[in-house]
């Protein structure tokens, strides 16, 4: 039980009771995330309720507390006097982050690759924000966050480690594919042997190269709104990839779980979704190894970041210039809602669903053909 949540039980009951509601008893009511719906939906399966009574007692003396603080901020017209620091994070994220580090230098000691916010944090009360700072203090042994800084500080163009792309680029072979998933996340399952919160494969793009030279080609499946896709989507990715071929994916743990997950409910299915799972490469590896770096990338190795810093001025490859889904969470909102429009929105919005994922795919496929490109160049480390 997090004490976040006792906290706002306490906070509620406090306000109930100064209202003049009795309460007789305090408890949380919370998804259980072990529940799997098999077809008629158990309400007292899906809910998990936990008498929080003892908690609530013990914590109900600090609301008083808190809410004079509360009064005296708001009463106040100065800002608060409050230092950065993990409670900005932690339970929540504070939506005044930016703002209250709005006088810190960027980039800043905040903006490091895979820093935990307690380091950044000792930094950051040392006096130590700015890369300059970080740079000349001695104290960073992170190559990947040091190169960071300097590409920062100095725009050196594109670093490469020519053997390292290479090694990597040896682990892939044609046939070639390149495989993303979207997602929905329903709360409450919709599907024979879901879960709360389970992420369901809806659609996916697939590009693929069957030798070198060849040209590229691509295919696509996206379920009918409204309909259990489970079992269409894997016999789709058995139709589409053949066994014992190379597919790569863009962090590839995500699509990896996915079919992992099909192979366990489709188990006629489960060879060949394994086999896939088995063979896949991820065309993250060669950023997050620090082989490959520019400066526009800003110390993130995400395809989002990635792409636009290798092809600044392609609008093919602008997210922004899709019509309808740009990113991940608007294609799993989008999607659920199809089977509730009208025919012409539907189409319009299956169009646009799978205009967004095949960039996914493209871009990865752009991604790759710029370390190949860099590898039969032969380009020279740091250049």
């Amino acid at each position: 039980m997090k004490a976040v949540y006792v906290a706002d039980v306490a906070y509620q009951k406090y306000v109930l009771e100064h209202c003049g509601v009795r309460i007789t008893g305090t408890y949380i009511v919370s998804i259980n995330n072990n529940y799997i719906y098999d077809g008629e939906l158990d309400l007292k399966g899906l809910f998990q309720i936990t008498d929080v009574f003892g908690f609530v007692k013990n914590a109900i003396g600090e609301v008083e507390n808190n809410l004079l603080k509360e009064d005296t901020l708001l009463e106040s017209e100065a800002e608060p006097d409050q230092e950065l620091g993990l409670y900005c994070k932690v339970p929540y994220g504070c939506p005044y982050w930016d703002y209250c580090k709005k006088n810190l230098p960027r980039p800043s000691v905040f903006d490091l690759y895979r820093m935990p916010l307690k380091k950044k944090l000792e930094y950051y009360r040392e006096g130590i924000s700015d890369y300059k700072q970080l740079k000349a203090c001695g104290k960073l042994k992170n190559e990947k966050q040091l190169r960071q800084i300097e590409f920062a500080l100095e725009d050196k163009g594109t670093y490469v480690n020519i053997d390292g792309i290479r090694e990597f680029l040896s682990t892939l072979s044609y046939p070639l594919y390149f495989l993303d998933f979207e997602t929905m996340q329903p709360v409450i399952p919709l599907f024979l042997g879901t879960k709360p919160y389970q992420q369901i494969p809806f659609q996916y793009s697939l590009h693929y190269i069957e030798s070198a030279g060849a040209p590229l080609l691509h295919k696509e499946f996206l379920a009918e709104s409204g309909e259990n896709p489970l079992r269409a989507i894997a016999e789709a990715l058995c139709r589409d990839i053949p066994m014992n071929v190379c597919v790569t994916a863009y962090n590839k743990s995500f699509e990896c779980s996915r079919i992992k997950e099909l192979a366990v409910m489709f188990t006629d299915l489960a060879e060949h979704l394994l086999n896939i799972r088995d063979n896949i490469k991820d065309l993250l590896d060669p950023f997050q190894a620090g082989h490959y770096y520019n400066r526009a990338m800003g110390g993130s190795f995400s395809i989002k970041s990635v792409l636009p810093a290798i092809f600044p001025n392609d609008p093919k490859l602008n997210y922004h210039n899709l019509e309808g889904v740009h990113n991940g969470s608007e294609a799993m909102t989008i999607f659920p809602r199809i089977k509730d429009m009208p025919a012409e929105e539907q189409k319009k919005a299956r169009h646009n669903l799978l205009k967004y994922c095949e960039l996914d795919t493209y871009a990865m496929v752009k991604v790759w053909g710029e370390l190949v490109r860099i590898v039969e160049g032969d380009t020279e480390d740091g250049d």
